[in-house]
């Protein structure tokens, strides 16, 4: 018996000092989509928490290029005041933080990956200014501020008012890992979540969602899209094509996009210098008569999904056999030892004769 304890201890050791637990531990955490690219934007006070629901999204239209460690977007949303009253609020993001979303898989969103935000309503640019210690309403729970410096913005509302308000911004999606299991691909993914529009009145009456690819990339470049969205796919603009009608967001609504090759020598200050030159770009695209092109039927590929390695399946081999080692070594103990004592008993017998 001490046998058997001297070496599950020695199998333990071996086990704590070899292995990398850091690395271990992260691995075995919640399967999905960490650090990838995207915003969220929330409503910053309590106070206004009654206000949010007096105004109604009746349509977004969200308009994405892809780039090889980047991604553009540009999102036209239709805003109503459906009430008799004078309305306005703030609404911001943290400059440094993660939000972590989604449902059974993480949507995990670096927040410092987002870059040149810029907003207009009406046609009138807004200006962003930094508030420091917001008081971060509930329905932001899901955000952690690694800093208390957010960019904040008003928005004001006249009685019955119906505003178009567009924003534009470049996130980093380089830095993405899809996790399932003890398995780990690095990709670019970008995530648009769209389960932080639940807050506002009603149901969201339309949403289309347009995702363009630049910078060479193909569909064989593309690993998974979020289902749910009925994609299409347009070949001559390379053009994915989707769209929701009369929905309340929720995590399962996120929009995912995985695609292309982790790219080690990426530098996301040299993409970030050609901004108005990409905003140019994905202005032209919005202009697109999406409606008049032809698409063809494809199957998407699950975004969350890891192609299963041995480096993945060897942590959990490992944890198997710490526990089962000890009751193979008394397996093999005893056998050893009854086959010595029949040995013993058959030479005692053969001497006998």
């Amino acid at each position: 018996m001490k046998n058997h304890s001297r070496y599950s201890f020695i199998l333990m050791l071996f086990y704590w000092l070899v292995l990398p637990q850091g690395e271990l531990l992260a691995n075995a955490a919640q399967p999905g989509i960490w650090n990838a690219g995207g915003t969220v934007f929330t409503m910053l006070y309590q106070e206004d928490s009654l206000t949010f629901k007096k105004v109604q999204m009746q349509q977004e239209r969200i308009y994405i290029q892809l780039y090889k460690g980047f991604a553009v977007v540009k999102g036209s949303y239709v805003f109503k005041n459906t009430t008799n009253e004078y309305l306005q609020f703030k609404m911001g993001y943290p400059v440094n933080g993660i939000y972590s979303g989604g449902a059974n898989n993480l949507n995990q969103i670096i927040l410092d990956s987002l870059s040149q935000f810029k907003i207009k309503a009406n046609n009138k640019w807004l200006t962003l200014v930094r508030e420091n210690y917001p008081k971060i309403n509930a329905d932001a729970q899901n955000i952690d501020a690694f800093s208390d410096n957010w960019k904040v913005w008003q928005m004001q509302f006249a009685p019955n008012e119906i505003q178009k308000v567009e924003v534009y911004f470049i996130v980093n999606t380089n830095e993405a890992k899809i996790r399932k299991g003890y398995n780990i691909e690095k990709r670019n993914a970008l995530i648009y979540l769209l389960e932080s529009g639940s807050v506002w009145k009603n149901n969201i009456e339309k949403g289309e969602f347009n995702i363009q690819l630049m910078d060479s990339l193909t569909l064989n470049s593309v690993q998974g899209i979020s289902e749910g969205f009925g994609f299409k796919f347009n070949a001559k603009n390379q053009i994915f094509a989707g769209q929701k009608t009369d929905f309340s967001p929720t995590p399962k609504d996120n929009l995912i996009i995985k695609y292309s090759e982790f790219n080690e020598n990426f530098l996301f200050e040299n993409a970030i210098k050609q901004t108005n030159e990409l905003f140019t770009r994905i202005d032209q695209m919005s202009q697109i008569p999406f409606e008049t092109l032809t698409y063809a039927n494809i199957k998407l590929r699950n975004p969350y999904e890891v192609e299963n390695t041995f480096e993945g399946a060897l942590p959990g081999l490992l944890t198997l056999f710490v526990i089962f080692a000890p009751f193979i070594i008394v397996f093999f103990g005893v056998g050893i030892a009854v086959w010595a004592i029949i040995k013993w008993i058959r030479l005692k017998k053969n001497k006998g004769e």
